[in-house]
């Protein structure tokens, strides 16, 4: 290791769930640095949906493999060690941490698709999906690979910092789509990722986004630049966006609330050659498609994984004041008080968007 601390930690605390729903603060090793990688301490990570169905046991066996487990995704903070090998961080830089490390050598990894990275589905250790596979970030230190780390500006905050995944998942979503100037986009389920897009989509040239979803998310996503709103709950998707595009549908339409309902109005709600991105996930549920309108309407649907290649630009995105991450944030908690978090999270207290742990 170079430029190590004078003392490097051996022991931090971390969040470790125990069992399934049960979380406790400990004191366990930090990390041991391998070739290429880099200790750094967290500033702040935060709750993701995925995070209250790993912890409730949904995806056992395989998001964790096994328990003890630490979890957390979505996190930035500072450079505190390099590993061997490393020449393009420094010890002090502020970095956001992607959670994708391809095998780097298969035919996908090798065309920069490292979120589909072909051995992914073995569980090899040439593949690691940090937080779900392999160990997360609530705790004061995570051990990265260099490759994954991107420098944060002084002006973006670690609670900022922690919205970069999720946004840079909308940034590959609106590439995916390929939103052109003057589009009329569709936005169904204002969640983070849905709320991220609305600005993105008008960041690269939407002239007109709808967000489709209910409750006081529908307020934000006014405030963040949609320009008109569907209340789901009172009226039916597809039928209010071609009401208020004179019955010829969105350009485009992002899928973001993970429900099987929102995915067939998001295909019903676009044009003839329409495009449609699904972002969210049903959780394997069964989606009932009219696929003879995909086919002649010619419908392009895009799935979306991920955020290979999307976090330097979407850093810049929020340095510059074109995504809004600081209203995103919703609450901050102390690690010690994480349960607390995951329960007003899972309750959606106050339209909670996200939760952030400051470590």
């Amino acid at each position: 290791m170079t430029n190590e601390m004078t003392d490097y930690p051996m022991i931090m605390r971390a969040a470790v769930t125990r069992d399934w729903n049960d979380i406790r603060i400990e004191q366990v090793p930090v990390p041991q640095l391998e070739p290429g990688e880099v200790l750094v301490r967290v500033g702040a990570c935060g709750i993701c949906g995925t995070d209250l169905k790993i912890v409730a046991g949904v995806y056992k066996g395989s998001w964790p493999p096994s328990l003890p487990f630490i979890q957390g995704h979505e996190w930035a903070g500072t450079v505190a060690v390099l590993g061997e090998g490393v020449s393009d961080l420094q010890v002090g830089d502020r970095v956001a941490a992607e959670n994708h490390k391809g095998c780097g050598a298969c035919a996908n990894c090798r065309r920069g698709r490292y979120n589909l990275c072909e051995v992914a589905r073995t569980q090899g250790k040439a593949y690691k999906l940090y937080g779900h596979s392999a160990q997360g970030a609530f705790a004061e230190y995570a051990a990265r690979p260099a490759g994954l780390l991107h420098k944060l500006p002084d002006s973006v905050s670690f609670e900022e910092g922690t919205i970069v995944n999720q946004g840079a998942l909308g940034l590959h979503a609106v590439r995916r789509c390929r939103i052109e100037p003057g589009d009329t986009v569709v936005v169904i389920g204002p969640g983070l990722v849905g709320l991220i897009t609305v600005q993105l989509a008008k960041a690269v040239g939407a002239t007109r986004v709808i967000v489709a979803g209910r409750g006081p998310r529908l307020d934000l996503a006014r405030e963040l630049g949609a320009d008109e709103v569907v209340d789901s709950t009172s009226a039916d998707t597809a039928e209010a966006v071609r009401a208020l595009t004179d019955g010829r549908g969105a350009d485009c339409a992002f899928e973001c609330a993970g429900a099987p309902s929102a995915v067939v109005a998001a295909i019903n709600c676009v044009k003839r050659g329409g495009r449609v991105a699904i972002v969210g996930l049903t959780g394997n549920k069964t989606v009932e498609l009219n696929t003879d309108r995909l086919a002649l309407d010619e419908v392009d649907v895009f799935g979306v994984r991920s955020s290979p290649n999307a976090y330097p630009e979407l850093i810049s995105l929020i340095a510059a004041g074109k995504v809004n991450a600081r209203r995103l944030v919703s609450r901050v908690y102390p690690l010690e008080q994480i349960n607390a978090a995951f329960e007003a999270f899972r309750r959606r207290e106050g339209g909670a968007i996200r939760m952030v742990i400051k470590v």
